[in-house]
């Protein structure tokens, strides 16, 4: 029997040694969201003055570099995924803000007004994980501090999973050069030097995400943008906000709530607003395969617009 202990001991620290080891060395994770990775260690890198982008795939395609070299700045679109969470996501670039930065936030409407939407945002495992990887010492304290041992170890089990496949991949592609890069694979592929998704979203009719139940907004689900802006102002830095564009037929549709939105965010928002909801609503023609995707033709309206808002704004 002793020997079984022994046996089994001698596993379970095998395992543990093998989990540090594959958590130490630098590899990439097979999985979209850890472009969040990349995009850290961009704006980490980068030289001010900065406009640093904050949203989900609705800002993927900004035409940044344009944006940057018609205001004088440096950009950085950290933005990804909506059901990030854009507390969890304002969390994690806090601590890299530096005096003169201009934090530009927006958030999707399903991820604004959507009651069900917002609380899959707070609860899924995904943008857990995601967040794990931008800060894993901040992240692994807090769960520990927290008791929430099984789920640590739940998440470091599962992001080292992807790491190996990630591994098993690069070997047997032959591909030694990328073996040891961190966050996505091929992520200089698929974005730009400043974070902007490199191809365009491909058309698809008829569009999706147009079944969304939107709701009466909920200040509580937006007041830790005050809270933001109350750090950024000790860091030397402004925050602004705009609402998202939206196909003409999908606004008219959901006009109340957005209008709500809207009314509430004017009244209790401390930040700068860049604009009202219908300054951004464009014709279906202008999107790509959603609500929330502009296709090339509506994106460079979109990044004109948002030059001219900002050079007033800045």
């Amino acid at each position: 029997m002793k020997k079984i202990f022994g046996y089994i001991l001698l596993w379970i620290l095998a395992m543990a040694a093998s989990l540090v080891i594959v958590w130490v060395v630098p590899g990439t994770h097979p999985h979209d969201l850890a472009a969040m990775v990349n995009k850290k260690m961009m704006l980490e890198s980068m030289a001010q003055p900065r406009i640093i982008f904050v949203g989900g795939s609705s800002q993927l395609t900004l035409k940044s570099p344009l944006i940057g070299k018609e205001l004088n700045r440096h950009v950085a679109n950290m933005s990804l995924w909506g059901g990030l969470g854009t507390k969890e996501h304002l969390e994690e670039i806090a601590p890299l803000l530096r005096e003169g930065d201009a934090v530009v936030i927006t958030m999707e409407y399903a991820a604004a007004i959507d009651a069900g939407f917002v609380k899959y945002i707070h609860n899924n495992d995904e943008s857990k994980k995601c967040f794990f990887l931008m800060s894993p010492c901040r992240h692994a304290a807090d769960y520990l501090a927290e008791g929430r041992y099984y789920e640590l170890f739940s998440i470091v089990h599962d992001l080292a999973q992807m790491k190996v496949k990630s591994y098993i991949r690069n070997l047997v592609l032959l591909n030694f050069r990328q073996m040891f890069d961190v966050g996505f694979p091929n992520y200089r592929g698929e974005f730009n030097a400043n974070g902007d998704r490199l191809h365009p979203y491909v058309s698809i009719r008829p569009i999706v995400d147009t079944n969304s139940t939107f709701n009466d907004p909920d200040w509580k689900n937006h007041a830790f943008i005050n809270d933001f802006t109350v750090y950024a102002k000790g860091r030397g830095a402004k925050v602004f906000f705009y609402f998202s564009h939206f196909p003409e037929a999908y606004y008219k549709k959901n006009e109340r709530h957005i209008r709500a939105y809207y009314d509430l965010m004017k009244e209790k928002l401390n930040c700068v607003i860049l604009n009202r909801p219908e300054d951004f609503v464009y014709p279906l023609e202008y999107f790509a395969d959603t609500v929330y995707h502009l296709n090339d033709r509506g994106e460079g309206i979109r990044s004109r617009e948002m030059i001219r808002m900002l050079r007033e704004a800045l």
